[in-house]
């Protein structure tokens, strides 16, 4: 097998298991195990170096790996002087910031 598709096969591997971890963190089954699976996430991404949605950068603080849920719902603010929508974690505090386009 060349390296070229060594590298192939080990990138969809990896984004199957990633979308199978956030699949199983959005459907809550098992909410004690939520900060494991933000781990696996973290280190599936990391290691095959895979970036992460928008969407899925959402889901959990980078930070401290807490679950966005109702329960515990992130402050959205908008900042007009940069342009960027500021999401704040609850647990804390720790801010990401999106570009508006």
């Amino acid at each position: 097998m060349k390296n070229k598709d060594r590298k192939q096969l080990q990138a969809n591997l990896g984004k199957e298991n990633l979308d199978f971890f956030i699949e199983l963190l959005k459907s809550r089954k098992n909410p004690e195990f939520d900060n494991h699976y933000i781990r696996e996430i973290k280190k599936i991404s990391q290691g095959f170096n895979i970036r992460l949605t928008r969407e899925q950068k959402l889901l959990f603080c980078q930070k401290c790996s807490l679950y966005f849920e109702k329960d515990n719902l992130q402050k959205i603010r908008f900042d007009s002087k940069t342009m960027t929508k500021n999401y704040t974690c609850p647990r804390c505090e720790h801010i990401k910031r999106f570009m508006l386009k």
